[in-house]
């Protein structure tokens, strides 16, 4: 399988996850990877039952293993991290959420939100069909 073809396949995998968690509509972002910031692949919104609308940035990235620590994490995704942290202030101010979803062997995701302290865990035990 190309490099592409697999990242189209992931992308409509992470994108079914996100319609099974009342994300609605899943946007690949293609527009987003010919900027000269961090291309993030989807783009996602949801309303809560009070209002407020959720809206998520996720890089999608491949590893050949799981990530182990924070640390790890941190170096693997630390030009996602200074992309967010360079634009925290107006991510807060939009209400958007940054996450990598990290590819790992047996189709599974490791998922990590990227806030302006850094980058922790928010892996969900759900794998794409």
């Amino acid at each position: 399988m190309t490099a592409i073809r697999r990242m189209q396949a992931l992308e409509q995998r992470a994108g079914k996850i996100l319609l099974n968690r009342g994300y609605k509509p899943v946007i690949v972002s293609h527009f987003v990877r010919s900027s000269r910031y961090i291309g993030f692949n989807l783009t996602a919104r949801r309303t809560g039952e009070d209002g407020t609308v959720d809206t998520v940035m996720i890089k999608l990235k491949i590893s050949l293993h799981p990530l182990v620590s924070p640390a790890e994490a941190a170096h693997f995704c630390r030009d996602e991290i200074a992309c967010v942290q360079k634009f925290s202030d107006r991510a807060q101010k939009e209400k958007l959420r940054f996450e990598v979803w990290v590819a790992i062997p047996l189709d599974g995701f490791q998922q990590f939100e990227i806030t302006r302290d850094g980058i922790h865990d928010v892996t969900v035990a759900e794998r794409g069909p």
